[in-house]
């Protein structure tokens, strides 16, 4: 039986400052994603947290998708973005690339990490005892 959903890790650079550095864009921009991965509006769930000078954190969950947002904007305004869904019939590229017109980036890379319960590329590995 496969396990639906998946995970897309983003790496974003050269983004707009002004949206990257704002506690209310960051978090339009991660609801309107989670929307776009099938939430309800009313299931939508968020909490962003500014660092001063500079920087943010923030999630957004849904029943359907997640998304997570880390900002270094001294390192060449970018970003770190987690995409999680839940779901099988969802395009995550296409709002993987939203997310990346929202914040103004000029380049990105990223990999996906598909649920399933055989034939991904991932390695677990016991740790071993202290």
């Amino acid at each position: 039986m496969a396990v639906s959903g998946g995970r897309w890790v983003a790496e974003i650079y050269g983004c707009n400052l002004d949206v990257l550095e704002n506690p209310r864009l960051v978090e339009t921009a991660l609801k309107d994603a989670v929307i776009k991965l099938g939430a309800p509006v009313a299931s939508v769930q968020s909490v962003v947290y500014k660092f001063y000078p500079q920087g943010l954190s923030a999630a957004v969950v849904s029943p359907v998708g997640a998304v997570m947002i880390h900002t270094w904007p001294e390192d060449d305004a970018s970003a770190a973005l987690d995409l999680y869904f839940y779901q099988p019939d969802v395009e995550p590229d296409s709002v993987l690339r939203g997310l990346a017109r929202a914040f103004g980036a000029r380049e990105e890379s990223a990999f996906r990490l598909w649920r399933t319960t055989e034939g991904h590329d991932i390695r677990r590995r016991a740790m071993k005892p202290q």
